[in-house]
C-alpha cells in the first residue's frame, strides 16, 4: 500500500462576469439627486437674492441655505465614493462565490 497525498485548490467553476452596469444604475440615481438639489437651490436663491430681499431673516435663510447646500455635496461626494467601492466589492464576491475549493486526495503506488 502506497502513502497517502492530498492537495487542495480553488477552481473556477463558472465563468467571470462584469457587474458594472449597476454601478451605472446607481450612478444615474446620484445624478438624479444632484440635479434635484442644484434646481431647489437655484430656486431658493432665486426667491431670496433675485427679489432683492434684505435683512436679518434673508441673511439667516442665506447662511442657511448654503450650510445644507455644502452639506448635501459632501454627501454626494461621499456617496460617489462609496458607489465606487461597493460596485468593486460586489464583483468581487461574485467572482469569489464563483469558484470552488477542492481537495483532491490520491494515493503514491509503487510501480509494478
Amino acid at each position: 500500500m502506497g502513502e497517502e497525498h492530498s492537495i487542495t485548490v480553488r477552481e473556477r467553476i463558472l465563468a467571470s462576469e462584469d457587474f458594472s452596469h449597476k454601478k451605472d444604475t446607481l450612478m444615474l440615481y446620484k445624478n438624479n439627486l444632484e440635479t434635484l438639489d442644484k434646481d431647489f437651490f437655484t430656486l431658493v436663491n432665486g426667491i431670496i437674492i433675485n427679489e432683492e430681499q434684505k435683512g436679518e431673516v434673508v441673511e439667516a435663510m442665506q447662511q442657511k441655505t448654503k450650510t445644507f447646500r455644502d452639506k448635501n455635496e459632501n454627501l454626494l461626494s461621499q456617496l460617489d465614493t462609496e458607489i465606487t467601492r461597493i460596485s468593486n466589492t460586489l464583483d468581487d464576491q461574485i467572482d469569489d462565490m464563483k469558484t470552488q475549493r477542492m481537495t483532491i486526495t490520491y494515493e503514491d503506488t509503487p510501480s509494478a
